[in-house]
């Protein structure tokens, strides 16, 4: 179950924050309706990052509803990268206290396509200070099993630099 990924703006994210924001569950909610769910956590530098000099500080926020026949959001801030570069980030099934850390990745469509419509990839780019951003919108809402944010080393990607639980 592919869906196209969905374009995101600074008015949608503005306009998803201010719903987030205000959202109240009604009583006259349908039954199995599920109002916005926002889960969010902090980066921890993982052992190989820190033994290749990262501290890494920053974090990430998933906005999860049901709108529109699903939707998840992913948004990511953090420091103490490398100027300049682009890192692979995903999200995966499970925390950051597993081994590997976060285990796999993510799939909307469980053994689908390993590609950024199957699987969150809120791709990071840093600036000459090494400060990056990331965002991946998609027109599935996640399921519980999207549990963790890894941060791979752009120059070998199965090394995961840093973590956070999404809670």
């Amino acid at each position: 179950m592919n869906k196209a990924l969905i374009p995101i703006t600074i008015t949608t994210l503005v306009t998803v924050a201010g719903v987030v924001a205000h959202a109240v569950p009604v009583a006259a909610d349908p039954p199995g309706h599920r109002p916005v769910e926002v889960s969010h956590g902090r980066f921890g530098t993982l052992p190989d990052g820190a033994d290749l000099g990262y501290d890494i500080r920053g974090r990430a926020v998933m906005f999860r509803t049901d709108a529109d026949g699903g939707t998840t959001y992913v948004s990511i801030r953090v420091r103490g990268l490398d100027p300049d570069t682009t890192y692979k980030t995903h999200v995966h099934d499970l925390p950051c206290s597993s081994t590997p850390a976060g285990g796999g990745h993510y799939q909307h469509e469980i053994g689908g396509a390993v590609d950024g419509a199957n699987e969150i990839w809120p791709t990071i780019s840093t600036t000459s200070r090494g400060h990056g951003a990331g965002s991946a919108v998609h027109g599935e809402r996640a399921r519980e099993d999207a549990r963790s944010v890894v941060i791979h080393w752009p120059e070998n990607s199965a090394i995961r630099l840093a973590c956070l639980d999404l809670s």
